[in-house]
């Protein structure tokens, strides 16, 4: 059978796991020495010399504004262009009339009205941090101290029980007639018949 594997690899289903090694293949794997993945090709420059030689790019042209019509039609009524005819005529002589071009400035920073310097002045003791790394500024004696006192808070009691309803008590069991014991249902032909301990 053509595409069919060879009668001494086993059926892919079967194949069991062996302890410490892999599983028996079910393919027809190529010959010892075999490089799997595909082959890269790898440029004669390395790093080094890209770093070395670092060619800078080479930066856009700044983008040219659109033509304004508006501006060319005034300008050219300025002129003493009335006719449609001679406003055209103008705007082909004068193609370079454009839209004003933004440039990308920053915005001014708002002035601070003090310039400082901002909060209490030290008192010029040069302190050191040894004790602050070594909390000798922090007490343990009263860790609750922050925390407020619950000691005489009065409790209230209990909220009372819930009233009964309609529907709770005809659910209640307890309030239910108590049904007298019925007598055992017997055939007809066995109700003579006594029964034997």
């Amino acid at each position: 059978m053509p595409g069919a594997p060879p009668s001494y690899l086993k059926k892919k289903t079967m194949i069991k796991d062996r302890v410490g090694e892999v599983r028996s293949t079910s393919y027809v794997l190529p010959t010892t020495g075999h490089v799997y993945g595909k082959a890269c090709q790898r440029d004669g420059e390395g790093a080094g010399e890209v770093l070395t030689t670092w060619v800078a790019a080479t930066p856009s042209q700044p983008k040219e504004s659109q033509r304004s019509f508006v501006k060319t039609n005034k300008k050219a009524l300025l002129e003493g262009c009335i006719t449609a005819e001679a406003q055209r005529v103008y705007a082909q002589d004068h193609p370079n009339i454009r839209f004003k071009q933004v440039s990308g400035k920053k915005a001014e920073s708002v002035s601070v009205p003090y310039q400082g310097p901002f909060g209490i002045g030290t008192s010029g003791k040069d302190e050191s941090i040894r004790p602050l790394i070594e909390v000798d500024y922090t007490s343990f004696n009263q860790d609750g101290a922050d925390y407020p006192d619950l000691s005489r808070l009065s409790k209230k009691g209990r909220l009372p029980p819930p009233k009964a309803t309609i529907a709770s008590m005809g659910h209640d069991v307890r309030q239910r007639p108590v049904e007298e014991p019925k007598e055992p249902w017997v055939m007809r032909k066995f109700q003579n018949v006594k029964a034997t301990q």
